[in-house]
């Protein structure tokens, strides 16, 4: 009898090892066979924390993604990397999206981020009033990047004219854009909220406009994909999206681990100001739903037909796939993400 229970009890932890050795190999398969997928973003900014987030959590390798960041500083060469096929997936300017569709491009929005645009004017502490950037030079980006459509957006509201009472001057990202104001190249500079514009304040810079107060609709942190991939990995899309908005949920809900993040990323040690930004950006301008919505991309078509007739009939549906989004929420994914919050 005792024999019989041993070879029962050595029959039993070999088939115990089997299975765990079975399942091992099984999430390792799995784990080795995600999808891999290139995402391009434009900026060290902020708005780019859930994506970042996304990856350190973990949650794109949960739905069997094996996600590549490639940071391509500025709207339209992260747009270009895209209509090359470089990346998959590009966080960029929508401006730049919606131009390049209108010269028959398939790109399309899939989401935006914010639905505001949480950006600043700084310029010498000399100029304090717009008719004072007469004769000066005006830092973006890029041509064609969201600053250089805020920057336009403001200088037409004051009465002057981009380009000829206002020089738009091209200086790089961010941090760059700040550079240039510091070192003298430009008078003015857009700025993101958050780190670049901490720095301004602190060093004795003027705020000359606050864009995000104007309450002007605009898809800011949007990302887009073009039509030929969407249709070809709808499968993929779906994981995507759904991972991107289980780390939107994260970032907005885990605070420790979100600031973490953002010091990596960012290579910023966390302050008390830093935290208020985040705390903005968390709790009042990301959208729990990254759907692109109507308004903003009317803002860009009434910029763009300042300059330029457009073809009859344009309506902003054209230049955005929302199902992907629309299919998480009618699912009751993302309520169940935020049950009991």
């Amino acid at each position: 009898m005792h024999a019989h229970q041993s070879r029962l009890l050595s029959t039993l932890n070999s088939f115990l090892a089997i299975v765990i050795f079975t399942a091992a190999l099984f999430f390792t398969i799995a784990a080795s066979f995600a999808e891999p997928l290139r995402i391009a973003y434009t900026s060290i900014a902020m708005v780019y924390g859930p994506l970042w987030l996304t990856k350190e959590a973990g949650i794109f390798k949960k739905y069997n993604i094996d996600p590549e960041l490639l940071y391509i500083a500025g709207g339209p060469p992260s747009l270009q990397a895209l209509i090359a096929g470089d990346v998959a997936i590009s966080f960029t300017a929508a401006g730049a999206v919606v131009a390049a569709n209108l010269s028959g491009s398939d790109v399309v929005l899939i989401g935006t981020t914010i639905d505001s645009l949480p950006f600043e004017l700084y310029s010498l502490p000399t100029i304090k009033e717009s008719n004072q950037l007469r004769g000066t030079k005006l830092g973006v980006s890029r041509i064609g990047a969201t600053t250089d459509f805020i920057a336009r957006y403001l200088l037409k509201k004051w009465g002057l004219q981009p380009d000829k009472d206002v020089a738009i001057f091209q200086a790089g990202a961010g941090p760059q854009v700040y550079a240039a104001l510091k070192g003298g190249s430009v008078q003015s500079g857009v700025l993101s909220t958050g780190v670049e514009t901490v720095r301004a304040q602190a060093d004795g810079y003027f705020r000359l406009a606050d864009v995000s107060a104007a309450g002007l609709a605009y898809p800011f942190g949007p990302f887009a994909a073009r039509l030929s991939f969407l249709k070809s990995h709808p499968d993929l899309v779906s994981r995507f999206m759904k991972a991107y908005v289980e780390g939107i949920h994260r970032f907005k809900t885990d605070k420790e681990f979100a600031l973490m993040t953002l010091e990596k990323h960012m290579k910023q040690k966390q302050t008390s100001a830093s935290e208020k930004i985040y705390e903005v950006y968390a709790n009042q301008y990301i959208k729990r739903i990254p759907e692109a919505g109507p308004a903003g991309i009317q803002t860009i078509l009434e910029e763009i037909s300042a300059t330029r007739p457009l073809p009859g009939g344009i309506t902003p549906q054209r230049f955005v796939e929302s199902r992907f989004i629309r299919e998480l929420v009618s699912s009751g994914f993302v309520d169940a993400l935020y049950k009991g919050r």
